[in-house]
């Protein structure tokens, strides 16, 4: 369950015995070296991923926060007192949906808003893709295409997409974790499951996740900040709605008419 105090029970158990690093320090670690690094990938309400950072820097753990764009103006404060606690904040894009599919204009897009962060003092060294599973598609396959475009990495080339280019700049075997999906998943092929998706791996609790990582040395935790609650109550509640939300949209989706319209709407598949 996503309760504050078990993502506390977390950082306690990991603070004690491995290396926490940011992704932005990824690449000076050395090839031998073991590491955990923590991701939070911020698509709505910002005060429970502040709540989250919280708990990180009580055990010396420094995350990194990636941060939809239309969040950054509203909510400067709160990002900052984030960073202040040591943590990274950086740009969790959504460029190419947002622009059907058009290089030039999410090209624009990616550049004016990096250039938005920096205004607020926050240097994006690296970078997230957003999934919009509602979005309806012709002519790319997700927002990862973004960095798999050879145009957009000469255009933006000390920027690292830390689900492109882990492989190239990790250069050794590692593991991804993702609360994707309202539950813990081993994450089978990180770079490309938008194409092929299979190899995932459920892992359930918490516990179980803590387990698994002690048998790996390179480690990359995802999660969504706004999943998680204070009580047990308040996390089953959201939960539910989550999970009859989805049942909705994948039955509707099945539905020509219904499922355009969910697609025009996609963005607020995030708020769930």
């Amino acid at each position: 369950m996503f309760i504050y105090r078990v993502w506390e029970i977390f950082c306690l158990e990991i603070s004690c015995k491995y290396n926490c690093i940011r992704i932005d320090e990824i690449s000076e670690q050395p090839s031998n070296g073991s590491w955990i690094s923590i991701k939070h990938d911020v698509e709505t309400n910002v005060e429970k991923a502040f709540e989250i950072a919280k708990i990180e820097n009580k055990y010396n753990i420094r995350a990194t926060y990636y941060i939809q764009s239309y969040l950054l103006h509203d909510n400067f404060k709160l990002l900052k007192k984030i960073a202040d606690l040591g943590h990274e904040v950086s740009y969790h894009y959504d460029v190419l949906d947002a622009n059907n599919g058009d290089i030039n204009m999410a090209i624009k897009e990616f550049s004016d808003t990096i250039t938005k962060f920096k205004e607020f003092g926050f240097k994006v060294n690296t970078v997230c893709p957003h999934g919009n599973p509602l979005m309806l598609r012709n002519g790319w396959s997700s927002n990862k295409d973004f960095f798999r475009n050879s145009n957009v990495v000469s255009q933006f080339p000390d920027i690292f997409d830390v689900i492109i280019q882990a492989n190239k700049v990790i250069k050794d075997q590692f593991v991804y974790i993702s609360d994707a999906g309202y539950s813990w998943k081993l994450i089978g092929n990180v770079d490309s499951n938008d194409t092929i998706n299979n190899g995932d791996i459920e892992i359930g609790t918490v516990e179980e996740m803590i387990d698994l990582i002690g048998f790996h040395d390179k480690i990359i935790v995802s999660s969504h900040p706004h999943r998680w609650c204070k009580s047990y109550t308040a996390a089953l509640l959201q939960l539910v709605k989550f999970k009859v939300i989805r049942f909705l949209a994948k039955n509707l989706s099945k539905i020509n008419f219904f499922k355009k319209f969910m697609s025009k709407f996609y963005y607020l598949a995030k708020k769930i």
